[in-house]
């Protein structure tokens, strides 16, 4: 009979089968990767409900009434380093098909609409869903298509300590024209948008603002906390206009013509609302298009792929 122990908690008794409890810790302790006795141990002493009787014939008759329950084990050995290996267990959850969609629309609709870090959460919460789900191919599908797969974590959550902003920092940056190179920037804050997360900044290369992807910062090398910066929050964009647009175009007060020929004509502008200025570039239809910077052409893309996306549903 299964040792029983009483939890006192906010007036209430419970209940709870330690040798239960320790097998359920083991199970999930394997099900996350390979074990050694040891480090099984290790995780046993560490729980306040099983940490007063372990040993390693506690572990052994553990793993014994988990093969019983039909778990099946590679026995430890110098091929695996001496660790427990579980290679099935019938403990999984079957999902159907619908089911399985449901379950990747839900998390889908949530990211939309919840803040980067809860979405990472979200993300957190379905990894531990699929180590239960027995279907394989699920599980990778989980992986492959979760919300902000690409981002760094590490580096999304070191970049966004406010401790940074107004600080000179070197980051390692993966641009579409240079490839990986080193900048030097002045982080300001995060936005979360369509599915992207970005770092408003300016970049001392260009002596402008800008909004890098977090996905491509792969490393932050320096941070120079000796001295603060401030500066606008503010961008430049470059774009040229033409067909109707051309002729009945009137520059608004942040925007000057750099160039002009007889069917188009380029024009700088310095945005400090990118709300109402993307709304500006698309009353004018197709016959706008971007020249820089790069961030603001894949902005626009994926705000009009999120445009066309709520039309098709």
């Amino acid at each position: 009979m299964a040792e029983l122990k009483l939890q006192q908690e906010n007036s209430k008794k419970t209940w709870i089968s330690i040798t239960g409890y320790r097998i359920l810790i083991v199970l999930k302790s394997l099900i996350e990767k390979d074990r050694s006795v040891e480090e099984l141990i290790e995780i046993l002493a560490n729980n306040s409900i099983t940490a007063k009787a372990v040993s390693k014939d506690t572990i052994r008759l553990t793993i014994k009434t988990l093969k019983a329950a039909g778990c099946i084990f590679d026995k430890p050995s110098t091929v695996n380093g001496y660790k427990y290996h579980l290679i099935y267990h019938p403990f999984a959850l079957k999902l159907t098909d619908n089911e399985f969609k449901v379950l990747l629309q839900l998390r889908e609709k949530l990211a939309e609409n919840l803040p980067f870090d809860t979405v990472l959460d979200i993300n957190a919460l379905y990894k531990k869903i699929s180590m239960i789900i027995s279907d394989k191919e699920q599980q990778q599908t989980i992986e492959d298509t979760k919300p902000l797969k690409d981002v760094n974590e590490t580096v999304l959550y070191q970049i966004s300590n406010p401790k940074l902003e107004g600080k000179r920092v070197q980051i390692k940056y993966f641009s579409p024209k240079n490839g990986l190179e080193d900048i030097d920037i002045i982080p300001q804050r995060i936005s979360y948008e369509n599915g992207k997360i970005y770092l408003w900044c300016y970049i001392f290369k260009y002596n402008t603002n800008s909004m890098l992807n977090i996905e491509k910062i792969k490393k932050i090398s320096n941070v120079n906390i000796s001295e603060d910066f401030k500066v606008p929050d503010s961008y430049e964009v470059i774009y040229k206009i033409s067909g109707n647009a051309f002729q009945t175009f009137e520059p608004k007060e942040y925007e000057q013509i750099i160039k002009k020929d007889e069917k188009s004509m380029i024009i700088k502008a310095n945005v400090a609302n990118e709300f109402w200025f993307i709304q500006r570039i698309l009353l004018f239809g197709c016959d706008f298009n971007i020249i820089s910077p790069d961030f603001f052409k894949e902005k626009l893309i994926n705000k009009l792929k999120l445009i066309r996306k709520g039309y098709e549903q």
